[in-house]
């Protein structure tokens, strides 16, 4: 994983098991599990055991505001699976979640910001970040569109199995200089 990240007023820290408490009430907000595909309820059980598979991503970032250390959202950069199903080490599916209460007040931005700016000044073979975002989510959106990702494609997707509901979603993708 990259190093801290630190901004004008965030720090992206490794998750820790500690930040369990606070993951689990944020992601447990409908307005932000349902973008995720999480399904409600979210056992404490199914919180942990996310938490724990977050950790082990190449990328995995607790949002904090300075110089508090609670952890407020996450940044986090799954495994990329290519077009013929095989593991891409150069790429990573980008997925971030904020607590609603910080919605609208550049937090989310700031943070992919500090991202991509560590990813382009560090030695990483991560040199493609992709991104989907529901077609009604217009904020998530709105931050892809402002880093400049590109949006490459609208396809109809089922993030949540437990219902099985296609969904329209926009692809977005990133390259690193």
């Amino acid at each position: 994983m990259p190093p801290e990240i630190v901004t004008a007023r965030l720090r992206l820290r490794s998750l820790t098991t500690s930040d369990l408490a606070a993951y689990q009430a944020i992601v447990s907000d409908p307005s932000v599990a349902q973008p995720a595909g999480v399904t409600l309820p979210l056992s404490a059980q199914h919180a942990a055991n996310s938490l724990r598979a977050d950790q082990q991503q190449p990328l995995a970032y607790a949002v904090t505001i300075r110089p508090a250390d609670s952890l407020v959202g996450t940044v986090i950069g799954y495994e990329h699976v290519d077009a013929l199903g095989g593991l891409d080490r150069t790429a990573v599916e980008l997925g971030y979640f904020l607590a609603p209460a910080l919605w609208g007040r550049g937090i989310m931005p700031e943070a992919l910001t500090g991202l991509l700016t560590t990813l382009t000044r560090i030695e990483t073979p991560i040199k493609t970040l992709w991104a989907t975002s529901l077609a009604t989510n217009q904020r998530s959106q709105g931050v892809l569109s402002h880093l400049a990702f590109k949006l490459i494609d609208d396809q109809m997707m089922v993030p949540n199995p437990a219902n099985m509901a296609l969904e329209r979603h926009l692809l977005y993708r990133y390259d690193l200089p």
